[in-house]
């Protein structure tokens, strides 16, 4: 596992069958709540997606239990990389970068509570990407969030 901590002024293929029927690919798929068992319910994927031998960014991540989360399922440490944001911009910069970049597998957000503007900024990366995207709201307001493919998740 690596960590980067990211200051911005300083600075392919398709998934198939499993994955594409749990997860949208060329956008933003939006957890509606922040908690440990959504990770729990995406870390098989990310299991998968860990031996295709490209990044699993998550890019402001909580740091309780990601260890353990990796090791529990079998997700390759080697290719994940861990992006300390020094704050919000920052942190959706590096989503936005590692979208682009064609070398992540899948991107995991926690940029806080999100503006549509910043969304939209999301989605266009995600359009031209092969990598899966997911944001976890630290807090929602839904009056500002309303994105079509929204993941409730019951307990």
């Amino acid at each position: 596992m690596r960590s980067l901590h990211i200051n911005q002024q300083n600075q392919t293929n398709n998934q198939s069958g499993e994955l594409s029927a749990h997860w949208q690919h060329q956008t933003v798929n939006e957890f509606s709540v922040n908690d440990f068992d959504c990770l729990n319910k995406l870390a098989p994927t990310l299991a998968t997606l860990s031996q295709q031998g490209r990044w699993i960014v998550l890019v402001g991540a909580p740091k309780a239990k990601i260890k353990q989360l990796l090791s529990q399922y079998g997700i390759a440490s080697n290719k994940v990389l861990l992006v300390h944001p020094k704050d919000q911009v920052d942190a959706l910069w590096a989503m936005e970068q590692a979208l682009m970049s064609g070398t992540s597998s899948a991107v995991l957000g926690w940029p806080g509570q999100i503006e549509q503007r910043d969304i939209k900024r999301l989605k266009i990366a995600a359009k031209y990407s092969s990598a899966l995207a997911f944001v976890f709201p630290e807090t929602m307001n839904k009056n500002e969030i309303s994105l079509n493919n929204k993941t409730h998740l019951t307990h």
